[in-house]
């Protein structure tokens, strides 16, 4: 049995990694089908049934700062992390009209609520408020003329907490008042305005 090098980790990671071996030496804990299914977050409702269940892969990436640091001066605004992509691959076989009406069903359901977040939940977890930003469909002759296969890819939606509300004393945005620069002249002045103006200089002070 593997030995972990507990001290190196932090307590949530340790522990998942204790149950990742501990699940591995019983395997009959895990069900007899695995459980793929996309539903929509807020309703549950599933965006498609399929006749089975393809590739499924999850991206997770970051763009690290391209100019060079100080040493020790690495942190956490050099290294951004990009929303993470899901990408899965369904398959639905029967007669044209079958395959037909469940690809129309799901590219209607892209077009009428763009904007739906969905939850993509599969055997390593579950995912929530990722929205559908691709989608690739193929027939191949050696996978089976009466088989399509769909390519699906969503993309994580980032969130923060919205700012309204919290804040209770804020300040009205306003303007000073505009304050007399001095007057202005569009000819050249003559010795009579010149006094003037050294006049007025002289009592504004």
């Amino acid at each position: 049995m593997a030995v972990l090098p507990i001290g190196s980790f932090s307590p949530q990671v340790a522990v998942l990694q204790t149950l990742a071996i501990v699940a591995s030496l019983l395997p009959k804990i895990n069900p007899p089908v695995p459980l793929y299914a996309i539903v929509a977050s807020d309703t549950l409702i599933p965006l498609t049934v399929p006749s089975s269940w393809g590739e499924f892969q999850r991206q997770y990436e970051t763009q690290v700062s391209d100019y060079p640091v100080e040493t020790g001066a690495f942190a956490l605004y050099n290294k951004v992390r990009k929303p993470i992509t899901i990408n899965v691959t369904l398959t639905k076989a029967g007669s044209d009209v079958a395959r037909f009406a469940w690809l129309a069903a799901i590219e209607q359901q892209e077009a009428q609520t763009p904007l739906q977040l969905y939850t993509i939940i599969s055997p390593q977890g579950v995912f929530s408020d990722y929205t559908l930003t691709g989608l690739s469909h193929e027939t191949r002759p050696d996978r089976g003329s009466n088989i399509l296969h769909l390519s699906l890819n969503f993309t994580q939606v980032q969130k923060i907490p919205a700012s309204a509300g919290i804040y209770n004393h804020t300040v009205e945005p306003k303007s000073s008042p505009v304050s007399q620069l001095g007057q202005l002249y569009t000819t050249v002045s003559n010795k009579a305005q010149d006094a003037l103006i050294n006049a007025q200089e002289f009592l504004s002070q």
